[in-house]
């Protein structure tokens, strides 16, 4: 179950879109946070517009789930425990959570190669309070397509 996190958003060229966005729950249980944050599992589906406004402020604490039958341009693909230990920097776990994400788990969910793909991949990872206060390790990825979308994109090949 994630905290909240960092979110980084890759376009499909490899390069980064722009600002980066810190996701900030303070690493405790989500009923103190008031959003699902925590909860959110592979297998959601979301509309990425809808943290936007959340995304540019620095704090999300909620993910606008939907139906994945339901129109939208997010979904939880992946997700990856790092190893117990001390917290090795918000570096490290965004160079990880990128290899992650970019990398065989995309192209086993999507079904073509990253730098090829015409969907974007972004992430969830644990925050240093995350890390300490909620025992946080887990990188859970996400498309993002630049259309909205019905249904999941496994498989789309695109």
């Amino acid at each position: 179950m994630p905290s909240v996190l960092n979110a980084r958003r890759v376009a499909a060229s490899g390069l980064a879109l722009g600002a980066v966005a810190a996701l900030s729950g303070c690493g405790v249980v989500s009923g103190l946070l008031g959003g699902n944050v925590l909860s959110v599992e592979v297998g959601d589906c979301f509309v990425v517009s809808d943290m936007e406004q959340s995304l540019s402020e620095g704090e999300v604490t909620d993910v606008p789930l939907v139906d994945c039958e339901e129109s939208h341009d997010g979904e939880f693909f992946y997700a990856e425990d790092l190893p117990d230990g001390d917290y090795p920097g918000e570096v490290s776990v965004d160079e990880q959570a990128m290899e992650i994400c970019e990398g065989q788990a995309f192209t086993d969910f999507v079904g073509t190669d990253y730098m090829a793909s015409e969907i974007w991949a972004s992430y969830l990872v644990p925050t240093q309070e995350s890390w300490d206060r909620a025992d946080d390790r887990e990188i859970i990825c996400y498309l993002e397509t630049m259309e909205t979308v019905t249904g999941s994109q496994e498989g789309a090949g695109i």
